[in-house]
């Protein structure tokens, strides 16, 4: 009787651990609560009702619960990495608009004017950290969190429960998307980075024609006043890039998600 029991509850908790685990990265990952100003509890919650409410969707095509650890480790293992991959994409568009401002940060001289990212603690350029808060804004705002949603949802489809295998594909595909990144990046600062490098000329063209100026307090505020005049032209094609190439970021891990269709 213990027995049946026993087999009769191991199938659903089975299937909720690995759907747990498939959904948990993307959350962890992608905003909005990627964020650390979202207590890890509530994360952690989200991700637990998440996944009570897929188990019942994902348990009818779910593989049996293997017999020994060995086999449960390697299930839960795939489980994970499919999640990886989703969620490593979608940090990657973060991420493009981030780049960007740690170019122009550079470009500017604002190295040392760093504040901590929200999202990580960690310290970066604070154009970096409003570029990325703009990148995070625009991924939520274009319904992007309900699209990484709906890729989790299509992989229960084409990788059943406990049936995940790492796919080759998935690394042309991060190949491919981590070029697209740098892409986006280099493109969103090109107009700063321009402007940068324009107003350098004018304070090295200065230096030559009144040396007794003090280039190194000009050169800085020219350079901070640029930034600062060009950002704001510029902010709304920055958003418009992103938006535009957004959906690549998508595809790809609709991509990601459609692999196991044979």
């Amino acid at each position: 009787m213990n027995d049946a029991m026993l087999s009769l509850l191991s199938q659903p908790l089975w299937v909720f651990l690995a759907v747990l685990a498939r959904v948990s990265p993307p959350l962890m990952m992608a905003p909005p609560t990627r964020s650390a100003s979202v207590p890890m509890r509530i994360r952690a919650g989200i991700a637990v009702g998440l996944s009570v409410l897929i188990a019942p969707l994902a348990y009818s095509n779910a593989s049996p619960m293997p017999q020994d650890l060995i086999n449960i480790v390697l299930g839960m293992t795939g489980e994970v990495i499919l999640g990886l991959m989703l969620g490593s994409i979608i940090l990657l568009a973060i991420t493009s608009l981030q780049i960007a401002g740690q170019m122009v940060g550079n470009l500017a001289g604002l190295d040392l004017a760093t504040s901590a990212d929200p999202n990580t603690d960690e310290e970066m350029p604070v154009i970096a950290n409003m570029l990325g808060w703009l990148a995070a804004a625009i991924f939520v705002v274009l319904g992007g969190h309900r699209q990484l949603l709906d890729c989790c949802m299509e992989s229960f489809a084409n990788f059943p429960v406990g049936t995940v295998q790492f796919q080759t594909a998935w690394l042309d595909e991060l190949d491919g998307i981590l070029r697209h990144t740098f892409v986006i990046g280099i493109r969103a600062a090109a107009p700063l980075a321009v402007a940068l490098l324009l107003s350098n000329l004018v304070a090295g063209l200065l230096a030559r024609t009144l040396p007794q100026l003090n280039v190194l307090a000009i050169g800085f505020n020219i350079n901070a006043m640029t930034l600062l005049t060009v950002l704001t032209l510029s902010i709304g094609g920055v958003a418009w890039v992103y938006q535009a190439e957004l959906s690549v970021w998508l595809e790809s891990c609709h991509r990601i998600a459609q692999a196991g269709d044979s």
